[in-house]
């Protein structure tokens, strides 16, 4: 028997990636690390104490500097200033708040928190659906692709 294909990217994720111009296309795309990192996180989180536990955070923390933390600054440095200038400043103010929630998370993750992580998965998810919902599509609206 033959098993059928299945993307592993959310359905909003992969044809939002597909929608997405070329110069959000990579930020949509490392989304799907991100909600797998928050599913993952909120899964092992029910035992916080666990070596499972553990293991889930310094995987987190290496992620982060190894992906997030530029994914966040590249925008904050590009992406939301443009949608300020833009007039959208709610929008980018939002934007900027999660981030800043999510390294306040990942601080307290470092100081091995354990019960940040459960925290951290939520405000991750929430914070990507915000940006694939809202943020990116109003900066496909309203922002010169140039």
């Amino acid at each position: 028997m033959q098993r059928a294909w299945h993307h592993p990217l959310p359905n909003f994720v992969l044809s939002a990636a597909i929608q997405r111009a070329e110069t959000l296309k990579g930020l949509s795309l490392e989304h799907h690390e991100a909600l797998v990192l928050a599913r993952r996180a909120r899964a092992t989180a029910t035992n916080p104490h666990s070596d499972t536990a553990r293991a889930q955070r310094h995987h987190l923390l290496e992620r982060w500097a190894q992906q997030f933390a530029p994914h966040f600054a590249l925008e904050e440095q590009t992406l939301f200033p443009a949608l300020a200038r833009a007039g959208h400043t709610e929008v980018a103010a939002e934007a900027l708040m999660q981030h800043v929630a999510l390294r306040e998370l990942v601080a307290r993750l470092r100081q091995d928190d354990a019960l940040a992580l459960a925290a951290w998965g939520d405000a991750l998810d929430i914070h990507v659906r915000f940006e694939e919902c809202t943020v990116f599509p109003l900066a496909q609206a309203v922002l010169d692709p140039a």
